[in-house]
């Protein structure tokens, strides 16, 4: 059965700018007067002041919950509800799944729509959060579907809008991205309370999407929508302090790299400033201007808030987290670009470490992971129950006799695509080894050649003789020194290694059988990758791709099936069977 089962590999999320993590840097005057044993007063034991001491005071606002609980002020589910907002906005997603979970038990809940779906989005985000596909993908439809039986648009456009980044880090990024726009248009036009808070996430998940595929005028477009919300009223919206200056500092940070990116330096400078000046007091989200500052060569900067980021991370406990080693990867590269290759190799192990430790705990975790999904698929069986026990008991014949001929129908398909599938992956994974020979045997025999000034033209300006060993001379470095790992080769640094101009270097790529620099180099990282895949069957797909220099999973997979036939868990797949 196992040959008739497909995986596909989505670990990307990348960094949803979702609530912060930190408490600030400048005390509150909460934080000054109450202690963990003053007595709070009768006025601060609200929700209220809950949801406003959220980013600002965690540890008081938990004592006010504690507090209502002790006291019996509101309902028990509502107050789960409450700690489970808290805890999630502090991007602690396992705690605050367990407080909705146990707010779903209540019939308070299951019997009122709005609530019962609020806290189906709830759990979509800390599932989210976590990398759970699948429960991620349950909850999804579970969403969608209560939505459309009650005409809500709002929790429609949520659960579509979730089902669009599923669909885009499963490689299908067109339609992730229509289902997204769709979903975000459609909360546009809806009259929710908390529109405003959706649209602004989902705003910010586009932006990410769109910088990632280099989609720069369309996140130009985005930030202007996402200016039009942070600025919008949101009265409805619980209070919470520093919020809306946070938006407004991150709208700024992304501007300033977007605004780069597009050679548009003076607004981007001006976008920065703007970023200096707003809430200087709130550092939390300052690692987002991160890369513009290193574009900009404000290295010094770009160290300074990597390293506060890392204490932030590091006081509160979250050194093995894929926050850590993104962290550590991005300080190993803006150390390397500084010249500190000492220190940029010290991040690197650690960087290293904390992938082989996130590795083994995921390893460890599956048992209590498939025990947690039994016992939440155990209580929404229950409650589905309720209301269709005597439907599904007439009904159950003759579904189990319908199951079983598809069921049959369906087996003697995937048989015969799996066998067609597993001989053509096979000799596709011939093809490649031999491949992977060929060129080990001509790196071994190849001596790199002394560079020259070779990049001389006729008095015409065509190529003349040479350009075939300029290229000798560029490829033979390249392979040498393995410069395609680095994830950020340009095209300038190919031009400065082969000592020509841009038009020279296309040329002479283009007649060696590329269609650009981009398809020279990421052909070189692929055949790199086929061979760590090969090596290595203990790597994880995520770390072939940052060793081969594509970090960007979906990106990799994309890119190796394209030039290759098959994804690498394919190709890894057909590679152990044909072994």
């Amino acid at each position: 059965m196992n040959t008739l089962k497909t995986h596909v590999c989505t670990i990307l999320r990348c960094c949803i700018i979702m609530a912060i993590i930190a408490i600030m840097h400048t005390p509150t005057l909460l934080a000054d007067n109450y202690n963990a044993t003053t007595p709070l007063p009768d006025s601060l034991i609200t929700e209220d002041k809950v949801y406003e001491l959220t980013f600002t005071d965690m540890k008081t606002a938990k004592r006010i919950i504690d507090e209502m609980r002790r006291r019996h002020l509101q309902p028990k589910h509502e107050l789960d509800i409450l700690e489970g907002d808290l805890l999630i906005n502090n991007r602690y997603f396992d705690e605050a799944a367990a407080f909705y979970l146990a707010a779903l038990e209540s019939d308070s809940v299951v019997n009122d729509p709005d609530t019962y779906m609020s806290l189906l989005h709830r759990m979509i985000s800390c599932y989210d959060g976590v990398h759970d596909e699948k429960n991620t993908a349950r909850y999804v439809e579970l969403l969608l579907k209560e939505a459309r039986a009650s005409g809500n648009k709002a929790m429609e456009a949520i659960a579509l809008f979730n089902m669009g980044k599923m669909a885009y880090y499963q490689e299908d990024e067109e339609n992730g991205y229509k289902l997204m726009l769709e979903a975000t248009a459609m909360m546009e036009r809806c009259d929710y309370a908390y529109k405003y808070d959706n649209l602004r996430y989902n705003y910010n998940t586009l932006l990410i999407m769109q910088q990632r595929d280099e989609r720069y005028e369309e996140a130009l477009g985005t930030l202007k929508a996402l200016e039009k919300v942070v600025s919008a009223s949101t009265e409805a919206e619980p209070d919470i302090a520093y919020l809306n200056q946070k938006e407004l500092k991150t709208l700024y940070a992304q501007q300033a790299i977007i605004l780069h990116k597009l050679k548009r330096d003076n607004e981007a400078d001006e976008a920065y400033k703007k970023w200096k000046s707003t809430a200087p007091e709130y550092t939390a989200d300052d690692y987002i201007i991160a890369p513009y500052l290193i574009a900009s060569k404000r290295t010094g900067e770009a160290i300074k808030i990597y390293s506060t980021l890392e204490k932030n991370l590091r006081d509160r406990g979250d050194t093995i987290s894929y926050h850590m080693r993104s962290l550590l990867r991005s300080m190993g590269l803006v150390y390397y670009r500084t010249g500190q290759y000492k220190t940029s190799a010290e991040y690197f192990l650690r960087h290293a470490d904390v992938t082989d430790s996130l590795k083994v705990r995921e390893q460890n975790s599956s048992a209590q992971e498939l025990a947690a999904a039994y016992e939440t698929h155990k209580k929404e069986t229950e409650l589905a129950e309720r209301a269709n026990s005597i439907k599904v008991r007439n009904a159950w014949i003759v579904g189990i006799t319908i199951a079983l001929i598809m069921l049959i129908v369906i087996l003697q398909r995937q048989i015969r695509h799996a066998q067609l599938m597993k001989r053509k992956n096979a000799a596709l994974v011939k093809n490649i080894q031999e491949l992977l020979s060929a060129k080990s045997e001509l790196a071994s025999i190849k001596q790199q050649p002394e560079p020259q000034e070779l990049n001389k033209t006729n008095n015409d300006g065509t190529a003349n003789t040479e350009y075939g060993l300029i290229f000798e001379q560029m490829d033979s470095r390249v392979d040498h020194e393995l410069l395609f790992l680095n994830p950020d080769l340009t095209r300038d640094d190919l031009m400065r290694i082969a000592h020509v101009d841009k038009n020279v270097l296309a040329k002479i790529i283009q007649q060696h059988q590329y269609a650009n620099t981009s398809d020279y180099i990421n052909r070189k990282r692929l055949e790199y990758a086929a061979g760590e895949l090969e090596k290595h069957p203990e790597y994880t797909i995520n770390a072939i791709a940052e060793s081969c220099g594509l970090p960007n999973v979906p990106t990799f997979n994309r890119l190796f099936r394209k030039h290759f036939g098959m994804t690498p868990t394919e190709f890894r797949k057909a590679m152990h069977n044909s072994n």
